[in-house]
């Protein structure tokens, strides 16, 4: 009995190692542009480098052990979250909302965000997971390999980007920490941020220039200590920047319109500037259920296809608003119209992204009845007359 059981779990491993083979080249693109802090940042305005990091004593500053609150700060501002912390409490002594490392680790000191740990035996130097803003949702995982990643860890980690969300790593790139520390793993904390040419790009929080508030930009294999090899990693998640804000527009709100009447559809997906697939299933007055497609047809009047087919052949931003539909209701166009529209990112096929479903009447066009005509006629030709009269007893008192 136990034999089919082993086969069962050795076809799911060799499911995930597969998945994980094929997905290494793979280039991966988050939908907007992390936000890059640098802890070192010392010399400048509102400069948060020196800021005292922790509680209860703590003796370190953002810019010698801050990379991971420096990391989270990034995270935060790509989700666009801010926090608020009073003049009291705020490292430049003024009140402040907003995200960056010096205005989040002051939050942190104010919420009790920080604790004690095993690397950090004075103070409450080291972040407390739970007090992250409520907005976050984290996983923690282990990259169970001392070389790379390993084919578990970097299916976890590719999903997560794919679907928008941010990975936080600790890494090391020699046998131990800097300083003379018998640490081994998580000397450093950086973002990874998608994958290029089968490398995983990062946000790098440590920049050596203490002018310079950015962090670095570069890969795990050439980070500012060395080439970094991932321990512990964290998925994080908050609004995915994938979960599109799709705006369709309509001429008239969609209520009806007439045969005649010129019915325009926008399309358009705020704040994302991520390059996105479009598609328009509709349901006709007939019933019959077909995609709309640009693809050899004039431009705002969609042809019709039976089978599955994008409303453009190539990936187009939508951060802008797009007519995608451009026509006049004619009487072949009388019934209800539904129209299914949404997105997919070119990378994940078949997930739909802002959907939404609008719904029209196209109705004959307005003609006046002849009992309708006979009473206008009745009325025109009786204002007629009673003009007539005015004039005429008006020449008469003259």
């Amino acid at each position: 009995m136990k034999k089919p059981r082993r086969q069962a779990w050795c076809m799911s491993l060799f499911f995930v190692v597969s998945m994980g083979l094929l997905s290494f080249g793979q280039d991966i693109q988050l939908p907007r542009v992390v936000p890059a802090f640098n802890q070192a940042y010392t010399e400048g305005e509102d400069a948060w480098g020196n800021c005292i990091l922790g509680t209860g004593g703590c003796p370190d500053e953002i810019c010698t052990t801050g990379c991971l609150v420096t990391a989270f700060s990034s995270v935060l501002a790509y989700y666009d979250i801010a926090v608020s912390v009073s003049a009291s409490r705020s490292c430049s002594g003024e009140a402040r909302t907003g995200m960056d490392p010096g205005i989040f680790n002051d939050w942190l000191r104010e919420t009790g965000g920080y604790g004690q740990c095993s690397q950090d035996l004075q103070g409450n130097c080291c972040l407390i997971w739970g007090q992250l803003p409520a907005e976050l949702e984290i996983s923690t995982h282990v990259n169970r390999s001392e070389v790379g990643i390993n084919p578990v860890s970097a299916v976890v980690i590719d999903h997560a980007l794919r679907q928008g969300y941010l990975v936080v790593a600790g890494v090391h790139w020699g046998a131990f920490c800097n300083g003379g520390s018998t640490q081994s793993e998580d000397c450093h904390w950086v973002i990874l941020t998608g994958k290029r040419d089968g490398v995983y790009t990062i946000v790098d929080p440590f920049n050596p220039d203490p002018a310079s508030p950015f962090g670095v930009r570069t890969t795990l294999e050439a980070g500012v200590h060395g080439n970094y090899i991932i321990d512990r990693f964290v998925v994080v998640a908050g609004k995915s920047a994938s979960d599109i804000a799709l705006k369709i527009g309509t001429a008239n709100d969609g209520a009806s319109y007439q045969v005649g009447n010129r019915i325009v559809l926008t399309m358009t997906a705020p704040g994302t500037s991520y390059a996105l697939v479009p598609y328009a299933r509709v349901t006709k007055p007939t019933g019959q259920v077909v995609y709309a497609t640009l693809d050899g047809a004039t431009s705002g009047t969609p042809r019709y296809v039976a089978s599955r087919k994008s409303l453009v052949s190539e990936p187009r931003p939508l951060n802008s608003e797009w007519m995608w539909f451009n026509k006049a209701a004619t009487e072949s166009d009388i019934g209800r119209w539904t129209w299914e529209i949404w997105v997919e990112r070119a990378d994940e096929p078949g997930t739909k992204l802002g959907r939404q479903t609008i719904s029209y009447e196209v109705v004959p066009a307005k003609t006046v009845s002849s009992v309708g005509a006979a009473i206008v006629g009745i009325l025109l030709v009786a204002a007629i007359a009673v003009v007539t009269f005015i004039s005429v007893l008006g020449e008469g008192l003259e």
